[in-house]
């Protein structure tokens, strides 16, 4: 898989806004991570700031969690983050889900089971003392704005996401945007990938969009600043200008950060665990 970093479209595509975590029960997704389907329709992101120091603590509680959800072989599945850059006292939830109806399943098969609920119930209130903040919020896939995304993220290892505070009202504008830069990739750089999801419910709905990289290892990275050049070199100085200069009344404000898959605060499927369990089955 090519890599490429999106400092191409850096005027235009990133901001890490407001990625958000709820400190209810994690697992709601639906969406079969052990099947090589994409991504899911929808995300479900839940952000925790901690208290300095406690990530630790935090880790043994989420897997305490973890234990108590495979033991009751509930379905839902997630990974959870670890903040390379920006605030690195924040953890960062991922949860696929391809309906509603489905979110609300897997929510009742959790609640529903008084041993996991025991667990969660516990867990969270601990949690609570050592987090600053929780949010919880839903983005959307937009698949005409994404670019070869991974069909499945089990081999990844981190993850380069990028968020845009869109201005009110340029939503078309932002999205007829990013179709122009996905067609100058095409051109220039067809490896490239990436998937980006629009925030459904939570704060910024609507305005709110993240691109996700996700990336085998940090080379990955190196590989994405190499292909800067070739980006530039073939989109042609005139066809950037023109893109930056809409981008900069488009975007009111934009951020990119690393993460680091965090095996110990992620519920995945048994087969992550079976085929790579020097990563995904570490306790």
């Amino acid at each position: 898989m090519q890599h490429v970093r999106m400092s191409g479209m850096a005027a235009f595509l990133v901001a890490m806004a407001a990625f958000s975590s709820g400190a209810g029960p994690r697992a709601y997704a639906q969406h079969d991570m052990s099947q090589e389907t994409g991504p899911p329709k929808y995300l479900y992101l839940s952000n925790a700031e901690l208290k300095p120091g406690h990530s630790s603590e935090f880790a043994k509680l989420e897997s305490e969690e973890i234990d108590a959800l495979r033991a009751a072989k509930i379905p839902g599945h997630y990974f959870g983050m670890w903040s390379i850059t920006g605030n690195t006292d924040r953890v960062l939830f991922f949860r696929g889900f391809d309906s509603y109806a489905d979110l609300q399943k897997v929510h009742d098969e959790t609640v529903g089971n008084a041993t996991v609920e025991a667990v969660v119930s516990k867990d969270n209130a601990a949690e609570g003392l050592i987090s600053v903040v929780h949010h919880g919020s839903i983005y959307e896939y937009q698949k005409d704005l994404s670019l070869n995304p991974p069909a499945s993220l089990e081999n990844m290892r981190f993850m380069e996401i990028e968020l845009f505070d869109v201005n009110p009202g340029q939503e078309g504008a932002f999205e007829h945007l990013a179709k122009e830069y996905k067609k100058a990739y095409e051109s220039s750089l067809p490896a490239a990938n990436w998937a980006i999801f629009q925030k459904a419910l939570g704060k910024g709905s609507g305005t709110t969009y993240i691109l996700v990289v996700p990336l085998k290892s940090l080379g990955d990275v190196d590989t994405m600043h190499a292909n800067d050049k070739t980006f530039t070199d073939k989109a042609g100085p005139d066809l950037l200008a023109l893109l930056r200069a809409q981008g900069t009344t488009i975007i009111k404000s934009e951020e990119t950060d690393l993460y680091a898959m965090g095996a110990k605060i992620s519920y995945v499927p048994d087969k992550w665990l079976t085929d790579s369990p020097d990563f995904w089955g570490k306790k």
